[in-house]
């Protein structure tokens, strides 16, 4: 699956499973006053604004602004409820709609923004008609892995897998404080960063939400660091029959790194990436 040669190919051993990856996640159970007032499925959003800002007054809330203007170098979100509890700044997020991939996009989208910004460190309230997926609620806290994740979320341009292996770098090296390179021995300590962000144990029993652009990402990056340590020509190219979204193509011989970094954050340690390249590296520069 994540590696194509010729036949006869073998993988050699692999290391010896450590259990997988994502078996927790936040502990979504917390409630809050506004998930305990209904809103009519499909009603108008403004309408609907103003009646959970009336009935949030009215349960005591100290509501600021309306339609709130939240600026950060992810870009710009408007939040519709502002709030002030306890001293501390809320904002509620109002969906009246079904939970399409559009709607959660749009959240996961204003989570980003609100988390660059100078409320970085409010809370994030979401108020759905429909019930609300855990994945919106997960990303709306502020794990380790949420936070990750949210930083990648406008950065999934598959054209430019180059521009995405640097956006990992980048982000990765904000938020460990290291410095990588794309040397191959670096990705064990890539593997041991995000086993700590996306394995914690939180209450709870819910699966960690892993993001596409998070797969992408990471990918690119194992992808690129195979790339640029192999004496062979290679390119990237669009999967067609074999891999998932791009492969990495070399003479008589193809990768599939992208595959290969959802398998590692679906599974863990026994679907190593760092293994994955070394064992590439030896095959295509023997």
């Amino acid at each position: 699956m994540f590696w194509k040669r010729g036949e006869g190919e073998t993988s050699g051993e692999r290391p010896e499973a450590l259990g997988p990856l994502a078996d927790h996640s936040e502990d979504f159970a917390a409630q809050s006053l506004a998930e305990n007032i209904e809103i009519e499925r499909d009603a108008p959003r403004a309408a609907s604004i103003a009646y959970v800002a009336e009935k949030l007054g009215q349960g005591g809330e100290e509501v600021v602004e309306l339609f709130k203007e939240v600026n950060s170098p992810t870009g710009r979100a408007i939040l519709p409820i502002h709030l002030r509890r306890d001293e501390e700044d809320v904002f509620v997020e109002v969906e009246t709609g079904p939970w399409d991939r559009k709607a959660v996009r749009s959240v996961l989208k204003t989570a980003a923004v609100l988390r660059g910004s100078e409320y970085s460190d409010a809370t994030l309230e979401v108020l759905g008609a429909y019930t609300i997926p855990e994945e919106v609620r997960y990303f709306c806290g502020r794990s380790p892995a949420a936070l990750f994740q949210l930083d990648l979320i406008d950065h999934d341009d598959l054209e430019k897998p180059e521009a995405c292996a640097e956006t990992f770098r980048s982000i990765a090296e904000r938020h460990w404080g290291s410095n990588l390179d794309y040397r191959s021995e670096e990705l064990t300590l890539v593997e041991d960063m995000l086993l700590a962000a996306l394995g914690e144990k939180p209450e709870g029993g819910a699966r960690v939400p892993i993001l596409d652009v998070l797969v992408h990402n990471l990918g690119c990056y194992v992808g690129e660091t195979l790339r640029r340590h192999v004496t062979l020509q290679s390119s990237w190219r669009s999967a067609v029959d074999w891999g998932e979204d791009l492969t990495l193509e070399f003479p008589g011989a193809a990768a599939d790194p992208i595959g290969k970094a959802r398998a590692f954050l679906e599974n863990g340690p026994e679907d190593s990436v760092a293994y994955y390249v070394t064992y590439a590296l030896e095959e295509l520069n023997d």
